[in-house]
């Protein structure tokens, strides 16, 4: 099917809870749809007749198998696909949601339980779930309705794109199911039957008088001398959703009409695997979500698509500025507040975090972004979050760190829904427009927003580890450790990789804030010989302030600098 059925204009209250009509209405049954699909691609061994629901229109607009067509309406509204023999059945999870078929009698298999049970980590499952659709009140725009969040060890989000007509109440009734069988799914059985109990089949509903309680669907049946079975509990059916009368049907299209996205153009390290052209990137979110598509020019006018913004960013601001801290190691002093504008935060354990859970990026005062994590994170008021036992300064940010943050700064969840802008690598350091537009919308876009990014993932991170060390000869053999952005990790090699063609670095050295002399050297460490400081200072120091840096083939490195005792 390639186009969308438009179920006829009527009034908001019979819209919603219908009305006798003389007239032919312009819908058709989800089973109709599943039937029209089946059909279309030649297939005619099927049955439909146990799927419940009603579909205001669907549409496709690329070619594309009865599979890829069916998959998004049996995931948004739980219907079964049941092969039996040559014969496909689909069921609505609604309709098995009848009275369960008791099982009295299991299969006692010598060595083996009566039953085995498993439950899903509950950071595996998702907390809240998403569907997105075409609202038939708002003029077919894509809108989406997001169900309630549930008290969960995790933050992930199921989401569901349906290019279906639904009203909105379908569509977030649709979204608390999902949730609610996605999360009673944890519970998995297997257990055996005896090999007469033919009658049951893969789709029935079970229950176990004398087993473990709930209602479980039949996923697979392995035949031999037992009939092995496999099953998931499903949630058991809950009445139909109520609808409100209204006074008229609403006009417009609010969903695009309210379109106000909150983005964050994001010039980031490479804080984890992946081609520094990519960490130049973009986090959005707007209320109600649509999907945002963004597009660059070098001018005004002649936008290329560059990413689309599938799902919202867990984003917000800093409640209180955030000062300086300490890098290397877990901060256990100093927690940070933020405020989220969408989603929320869960705790991990200090090995996740050492492994790369839970990153965050903040704006920083110098306008750069600091790259942390966090271990503790705990809701101390609505919306409101403290997070504890920090990693600050990551990636090579300690610059940003130094520069501290003020309440009110950008904060962003690291995680799958940030999208890298898609830069071509001449563009890195090139300034261009940005505009952000609803997809499915008709609004006008939202910018340009000008932003400059790619190279911050191409600067040389600061060294370390500086020290200065009288020379026998009476120089003074300056040192350092340097760092790599790519591959640095890893504790098996004598070093870590050179991210550049050759390496180089730039030395000054300081008499208190002015610098007296600058070098280039081509290893991590140079010689100053005593008749130059005796030039510079005029007489031999006990201890010395100087700055070094590493020159990329990009850009120049983060300066790192420190007043050091000559030993």
């Amino acid at each position: 099917m390639n186009h969308i059925t438009p179920i006829r204009s009527i009034s908001e209250n019979y819209w919603r809870t219908g009305h006798w009509l003389n007239g032919r209405l312009g819908t058709a049954t989800l089973a109709d749809t599943l039937a029209a699909i089946l059909d279309d691609h030649g297939f005619h061994d099927y049955d439909v007749s146990e799927v419940t629901g009603d579909l205001g229109g669907y549409v496709q607009g690329d070619l594309a198998s009865a599979r890829s067509l069916i998959e998004p309406l049996a995931e948004a509204f739980l219907i079964e696909v049941i092969e039996d023999g040559t014969v496909l059945r689909f069921r609505s999870r609604a309709a098995a949601g009848l009275a369960a078929t008791a099982i009295p009698v299991l299969a006692d298999i010598e060595g083996e339980p009566l039953w085995r049970e498993t439950r899903g980590h509950d950071s595996d499952f998702a907390a809240e779930a998403m569907l997105t659709f075409y609202d038939p009140a708002a003029d077919y725009a894509e809108a989406s309705v997001r169900s309630r969040r549930v008290e969960a060890a995790t933050t992930r989000q199921l989401a569901r794109d349906l290019a279906a007509v639904i009203p909105e109440e379908t569509a977030l009734a649709a979204a608390e199911a999902m949730l609610r069988d996605h999360r009673v799914g944890r519970r998995r059985l297997e257990l055996s039957l005896g090999p007469g109990e033919l009658e049951v089949q893969p789709g029935d509903i079970l229950s176990f008088p004398e087993g473990p309680a709930g209602r479980f669907l039949v996923e697979e049946i392995d035949d031999g001398t037992a009939r092995r079975l496999t099953l998931r509990e499903v949630a058991a059916a809950t009445s139909a959703l109520r609808v409100s009368a209204a006074d008229g049907r609403i006009t417009g299209n609010p969903a695009s009409a309210g379109f106000a996205p909150l983005l964050a153009f994001m010039d980031l390290p490479q804080y984890e695997a992946g081609e520094a052209a990519s960490f130049a990137r973009v986090a959005g979110f707007c209320r109600p979500w649509r999907r945002i598509a963004i597009s660059a020019s070098v001018e005004a006018e002649g936008y290329g698509l560059r990413t689309i913004i599938e799902r919202p960013a867990t984003m917000g601001a800093l409640a209180a500025p955030m000062v300086s801290g300490v890098s290397g190691r877990f901060d256990m002093a100093r927690p940070v507040d933020v405020t989220l504008s969408f989603g929320g935060l869960s705790s991990a354990s200090r090995l996740a975090v050492l492994n790369g859970a839970n990153r965050i990026a903040v704006r920083s005062n110098d306008g750069s972004w600091e790259i942390l994590a966090f271990a503790g994170a705990e809701e101390i008021a609505e919306g409101r979050w403290r997070l504890t036992a920090l990693l600050r300064g990551l990636a090579g940010t300690e610059d940003a760190m130094a520069a501290g943050a003020a309440e009110g700064a950008t904060v962003v969840l690291l995680d799958e829904a940030v999208k890298p802008l898609d830069l071509a690598g001449e563009e890195a350091g090139l300034a261009l427009n940005y505009i952000a537009e609803a997809v499915g919308g008709v609004v006008a876009a939202k910018g340009p927003f000008v932003f400059t990014g790619g190279m911050r993932a191409e600067t040389p991170i600061a060294p370390v580890h500086l020290r200065a060390t009288r020379a026998p000869e009476g120089g003074i053999a300056l040192g350092w450790v340097r760092r790599g952005r790519v591959d640095a990790d890893n504790w098996l090699g004598a070093d870590i990789p050179l991210d550049e063609v050759r390496e180089t670095y730039r030395v000054e050295i300081l008499d208190e804030d002015t610098v007296v002399r600058t070098v280039e050297a081509d290893e991590a460490r140079w010689i100053y010989p005593q008749a130059l400081e005796l030039v510079d200072f005029g007489a031999a120091q006990t201890s010395l302030r100087f700055r070094v840096r590493q020159i990329g083939r990009v850009a120049a490195g983060i300066i790192a600098e420190a007043v050091v005792a000559v030993e």
